[in-house]
């Protein structure tokens, strides 16, 4: 009994395939402004065409407290999401001939797709005062669109992650780190009511263990940035649960054929690199 049992578990790592997340909705091919409403729409195009689960984006507050989709704070030499009102990044039109959306706009879009995930980066803010006023507003809009059902929540801010948790109880929280002297362990983002960790790769390399001690524990880990498909074969050995990358239409079918090659997944959790 007990190697039946030991001859199934292994079987069921074996035969898992990391979920892709795709990076700042889809923008790289075809090419179109990261985090931009066209990238979420072709997002929303590989979920429909190929299974896609997820895709992420990021969260500013402007200095007049609307909420913006866009990665970088700085957006050219006079504005910068968090420093600007909404009126002024309005005005700025991205390379590939769009604007910088609201939050609003993004979740209007979305939710077209109620099935499809999305985890929302919040980006850092001045300050934790600030960073909790920005979380309340992302939760009253999400809230009263409808939208927390579809909803992941993620930060590099421990605080932020830690207000997501106290604000909006038994919501997916995913703490995000570059750091390979990263603090927050498995057993400890578990105690403080995380769902997942997401680790970039130096992470990870240097804290292999923390995989398995995160899926003893039940969270979910997350391996970024995936962009070839050697790493969807090592994320794959080691169990991982997601990896993020900017190639969700190449890194998909990929690990959906992986699934499929038993022979090759008994040799990459035998050989584990």
């Amino acid at each position: 009994m007990t190697l039946f049992l030991v001859a199934l578990a292994w079987t069921t790592v074996a035969t898992a395939q990391p979920h892709i997340l795709s990076h700042r909705g889809f923008y790289t091919n075809p090419a179109v402004d990261e985090n931009s409403l066209d990238a979420l729409r072709q997002a929303q195009r590989l979920h429909h065409e190929m299974g896609l689960e997820a895709c992420e984006f990021d969260v500013h507050m402007t200095s007049d407290g609307e909420l913006v989709v866009r990665h970088d704070n700085k957006i050219n030499g006079k504005l910068s999401c968090q420093g600007s009102t909404l009126a002024e990044i309005k005005t700025f039109v991205l390379p590939g001939g769009n604007r910088i959306p609201t939050l609003r706009e993004w979740f209007e879009q979305a939710r077209k797709t109620p099935d499809f995930k999305l985890a929302l980066e919040l980006k850092s803010h001045a300050s934790p005062q600030r960073e909790t006023e920005v979380i309340e507003k992302v939760l009253k809009l999400a809230r009263e669109m409808g939208m927390m059902d579809q909803l992941m929540f993620l930060s590099f801010s421990l605080h932020a992650c830690k207000e997501f948790v106290r604000l909006a109880p038994g919501s997916y929280v995913i703490l995000n780190s570059s750091n390979v002297n990263e603090e927050v362990t498995p057993q400890r983002a578990k105690e403080m009511g995380f769902a997942a960790i997401s680790y970039n790769l130096n992470v990870f390399f240097n804290h292999v263990g923390w995989i398995d001690e995160a899926r003893q524990l039940g969270l979910d880990t997350y391996l970024w940035m995936c962009e070839d498909t050697y790493l969807i074969d090592w994320a794959t050995a080691y169990g991982v649960t997601w990896i993020t990358t900017d190639y969700a239409d190449r890194m998909l079918p990929y690990a959906q054929q992986l699934a499929k090659d038993k022979k090759r997944l008994r040799r990459l959790m035998k050989s584990k690199f």
